[in-house]
């Protein structure tokens, strides 16, 4: 549906749309991303290159640098193997081990007043994202993959992601990689210092560049909202090293677009072809 309707463009090319004063021969031209890393965007890597289309992969530098998982698919796959009883219940467990419970308000009691499970996941998700700073929060995340998912699950980091390998192979069949942070938490909302910052925004651009030997110049803000992001002018007072960055804002990109906070469309489960059609249709033609 998309080869069909619309002209599938690379990461190179936005680029040169937006640095080199290229062109684009079409009025509606599109660019697939992928977000996470996930182990799974290799076999879609692989159904692109088969159909001529490049796309982007952003990719959180932890599974690569550090053999750990980012911070919201520990959350995803520990609640989708184990529960949210027993995920919640490794969690009191850990916050008691590390004295902090008294400390930190965690709104654990609001739990228990929802009944619907994905309003539970989204408390406990807005719990880690938001209410707990971000490095306890990365601590407490790791010990719930290793006291759950790791112990059942000794290869549990190539279930979650992608390896080297794979990334390696990905680049071959001529897909480009980007930046998703180091660990995949909300810049815009978490208050980091000049350190933290050049950890989780600045040094994945280089671990990416020597471990693949290659330019990397995009960015993809985590989560993406307009809470999570940070403004052209925020983002450039902190670091240069980014020529273009996407949020999951649903807008239409144009030359008067900040290369910096581009416009994406991220579909859901409920998306059929036509819908999806629909959706890119209504953007486009705002």
């Amino acid at each position: 549906m998309l080869q069909k309707k619309y002209s599938i463009i690379s990461a190179n090319d936005v680029l040169n749309f937006y640095y080199n004063n290229q062109s684009f021969k079409n009025n509606k031209n599109i660019l697939i991303t992928f977000d996470d890393g996930l182990s799974d965007h290799f076999e879609a890597a692989k159904i692109l290159h088969e159909n001529d289309i490049k796309a982007m992969f952003f990719v959180p530098t932890c599974i690569l640098d550090e053999k750990l998982p980012a911070n919201p698919m520990i959350i995803h796959y520990c609640i989708a193997e184990f529960g949210i009883t027993n995920f919640l219940g490794t969690f009191y467990d850990i916050i008691e081990e590390l004295k902090v419970s008294n400390n930190i308000d965690f709104s654990i009691n609001h739990f228990n007043e929802f009944n619907n499970r994905w309003d539970k996941i989204s408390q406990i998700k807005n719990m880690f994202k938001y209410k707990i700073q971000y490095s306890l929060s990365r601590k407490i995340l790791i010990k719930i993959f290793q006291k759950l998912f790791l112990e059942k699950y000794p290869n549990g980091l190539d279930i979650i992601h992608l390896n080297e390998n794979k990334i390696r192979d990905m680049i071959k069949m001529g897909h480009t990689i980007g930046t998703h942070t180091h660990t995949h938490l909300s810049i815009g909302a978490t208050k980091l210092n000049s350190n933290d910052f050049k950890k989780e925004v600045i040094n994945p651009k280089k671990i990416l560049e020597k471990r693949f030997d290659l330019e990397i110049f995009s960015f993809s803000y985590p989560f993406g909202e307009k809470q999570d992001c940070l403004s052209s002018a925020e983002l450039l007072k902190n670091t240069k090293e980014y020529k273009i960055a996407f949020t999951v804002e649903e807008n239409k990109n144009t030359k008067k677009t900040s290369p910096l906070l581009l416009g994406r469309y991220m579909p859901t489960s409920k998306d059929s072809a036509k819908k999806l059609s629909l959706k890119i249709e209504k953007i486009f033609n705002s």
